[in-house]
């Protein structure tokens, strides 16, 4: 038996088949930014096509967006606003004759690691994801938790400081205070650069106040960390870990938290979906 995962990205649309566990086949494709609704929708049909066979018993979609799950549709697309509001599931399911689900791209992650990576064996899960944004899945008792707008999880948009969580502990934190990248600062912290170490002491501080807060409104039992800024988790994991001292909580089993490891957890993730 297999599934096809798709990860709908801003500029490119990545899909893979999984059976027995492991990502069989992968397939990458450009996404027509100026192409029509109609253009896009048959350039997702055509990757699809590409993974195909009659093994294949659905198709889970991750989409970086809020779901209207009633009607099989995404929104607040940003980066393709074409497919705002277009019903893709019951597109899709008329034309492959298989079970369709559609969830929010770090929703899939959450459940792409409770199924399929570190988060395996744990009823509470919070996959965070860390990158151009900051934003989480949140796992309670086994259940992927939607709230009532598909939007729980947005942890990046609490403010903190003089701005907001995303912009402290996202890679935005690097190119709003120190003008670079958080891939060139990385580079030169491990080269012992002290202006590159204190920035991701700096940023693993503030990551630190975000994981408090996470555990303070869910109590999760293991905190995932994913996204382009986890890969230089030793980097800032002294400064996170200094923050996360303070936890009021004197837990018996404190909050596990650590980097992915999965490779194509974003398919894993869509694939997930038929787990649940």
């Amino acid at each position: 038996m297999s599934y096809i995962g798709i990860d709908l990205g801003g500029t490119s649309v990545k899909g893979g088949v999984v059976s027995a566990g492991k990502v069989a086949q992968k397939e990458l494709m450009p996404v027509r930014q100026g192409g029509s609704q109609e253009e896009i929708f048959s350039d997702i049909v055509a990757l699809i096509a590409g993974l195909w066979s009659p093994e294949v018993k659905g198709i889970g979609f991750a989409v970086p967006a809020l779901i209207h799950f009633d009607a099989g549709a995404m929104y607040g697309v940003t980066n393709i606003p074409q497919l705002n509001h277009f019903p893709i599931q019951k597109k899709l399911e008329e034309k492959f004759q298989v079970p369709v689900r559609l969830q929010n791209d770090a929703n899939c992650f959450a459940l792409g690691e409770k199924y399929f990576g570190s988060a395996q064996g744990y009823k509470n899960v919070v996959g965070l994801t860390t990158g151009t944004g900051a934003g989480a899945g949140v796992i309670v008792n086994n259940q992927i938790y939607n709230g009532a707008n598909c939007g729980a999880g947005e942890f990046g948009m609490i403010p903190y400081k003089d701005k907001t969580f995303e912009i402290y502990c996202s890679g935005q934190f690097f190119t709003s205070v120190y003008n670079r990248s958080g891939e060139e600062l990385a580079v030169q912290a491990r080269r012992g650069q002290a202006l590159a170490i204190e920035a991701f002491e700096a940023y693993g501080q503030h990551l630190g106040h975000l994981i408090n807060l996470i555990g303070y409104a869910y109590d999760p039992e293991i905190i995932v960390l994913g996204g382009s800024v986890s890969s230089s988790f030793p980097l800032y994991e002294r400064g996170m870990r200094s923050v996360m001292q303070n936890y009021c909580f004197d837990c018996e089993t404190p909050v596990k938290v650590c980097p992915s490891v999965t490779q194509d957890i974003s398919i894993f993730g869509a694939v997930s979906l038929f787990s649940e």
